[in-house]
């Protein structure tokens, strides 16, 4: 099992700076720009295609948060920057493969831009150059070619892609954070659902989030060096990682998964493997052991409790201290036990990751109930049938649930009480499927 999806044989370029600033514009909207006097690098986004996605993910594991810390956010986004450069969302937003020239622009359904279908070029281009001065950045006709002109020192398009490139590597090009925040979350939320439909049983297929992830445009050659290497020609870097993130979920070499204690995502070796490092298993076990210590000291507690009442009975009956008392007392104890009705039912203990059921049917279901609570608390397994999932799963992974409570009548004995409860049983087994049954 590969421990990192790097996709040797995969080749893009993009280009990050080396230091990017948040401004915001005349309309209170907050971008990321690179800074003046910053410096590129063009770079191939699949030689770093595990840490890239992680980042983006862990950015929108974030921004998901209720409590969300905007300070946060913004830091670990000028992070991402400066790590892969800016997302290039002017040209993956539209339709159009080339808008230089062009005097409208068609948007893509589900766009993180706007809810517009069509806007002019000049305005949509404003959109992305909110801080650029007149003369800054234009396009002219030279030799009978457009060209993009930039009063900087950036790189110019290469190969077939297209000439809006000039304007994405440009130190005048800029995106709102609230766009970059979008694309993280949807990939965050994308994987949490794919984690939940892989731990149930699906009886159609079903499409993630449908229409979110739609990348545009692309276009690739296969040139030959020392092996042979497919060339992306990405216009755009949020393309590049929608494409890192469709290999690395279809790919059976990698398990693209999340952390059971920290919850960040990860690669795991095996179906098994349910933490990202030793750090977060020793964690997990240590709360495990507090727990089951914990309780065993709670019941010690009672236990010594209950052995000092019994003592103290004990010298006040030797005192003859309130015996008529005590003996009325335990008159009255011996009588409400006659009385009591004695009570029986069916209950079904629930995998809510995949649905399976244990139903079975119990005189006393209080009792049942707490020694179904304390397996969960000490990890061990209730009932043998389970005891695979349980350990897979977890013991939280489990629900406890009474489905009918019957009384047993006054003139029935205790082993026809047991047959009616049986029959109870097998008329709610009945009703389930056997693939989802213990």
């Amino acid at each position: 099992m590969k421990k990192n999806f790097y996709l040797n044989n995969f080749k893009t370029q993009w280009i990050k700076y080396d230091d990017y600033k948040i401004k915001t514009d005349n309309n209170g909207n907050e971008y990321i720009v690179p800074n003046k006097d910053s410096d590129y690098t063009i770079y191939n986004p699949f030689e770093v295609s595990d840490k890239l996605l992680f980042d983006l993910i862990d950015l929108g594991d974030e921004a998901l948060k209720k409590d969300a810390d905007k300070g946060i956010i913004k830091k670990k986004i000028l992070l991402f920057a400066r790590s892969y450069g800016l997302l290039g969302l002017i040209s993956s937003s539209v339709y159009n493969r080339n808008i230089i020239g062009e005097e409208k622009v068609l948007f893509t359904e589900n766009n993180i831009i706007t809810k517009e279908k069509l806007m002019d070029v000049s305005e949509y281009m404003s959109l992305f150059t909110p801080f650029a001065l007149k003369g800054d950045i234009y396009t002219r006709v030279f030799d009978d070619h457009l060209t993009v002109f930039k009063a900087e020192d950036s790189p110019k398009f290469y190969g077939k892609r297209p000439l809006v490139l000039d304007v994405v590597f440009s130190k005048f090009y800029s995106e709102q954070l609230n766009w970059v925040i979008e694309f993280a979350k949807n990939m965050s939320t994308h994987l949490n659902q794919l984690i939940i439909y892989k731990n149930i049983s699906l009886t159609d297929p079903v499409t993630i989030m449908a229409g979110k992830f739609k990348a545009q445009k692309i276009g690739f050659t296969i040139s030959m060096f020392d092996k042979p290497e497919i060339n992306w020609e990405f216009d755009s870097l949020e393309t590049t990682i929608e494409t890192i993130y469709a290999f690395a979920l279809t790919d059976e070499s990698f398990i693209l998964t999340r952390c059971e204690y920290c919850k960040k995502a990860f690669i795991a070796k095996s179906e098994r493997e349910k933490y990202c490092s030793p750090s977060c298993r020793n964690c997990i076990n240590v709360i495990k052991s507090r727990n089951k210590k914990k309780l065993m000291t709670d019941l010690d507690k009672n236990e010594t409790v209950e052995k000092n009442k019994l003592i103290e009975s004990d010298i006040e009956k030797a005192k003859g201290v309130k015996n008529m008392k005590i003996d009325e007392k335990r008159k009255d104890a011996i009588y409400e036990y006659k009385e009591r009705k004695t009570t029986g039912g069916v209950y079904r203990i629930t995998n809510t990751l995949n649905s399976k059921s244990l139903i079975r049917c119990e005189i006393d279901l209080k009792s049942m109930e707490n020694r179904f609570n304390f397996s969960v608390s000490t990890g061990s397994c209730v009932n043998i049938k389970m005891q695979k999932d349980w350990k897979e799963f977890g013991a939280k992974a489990f629900e406890f649930e009474v489905l009918e409570e019957i009384e047993m009548k006054n003139d029935m004995s205790i082993i026809d009480f047991k047959k009616e409860l049986k029959n109870l049983e097998e008329k709610y087994i009945s009703k389930i499927n056997k693939e989802n049954l213990y």
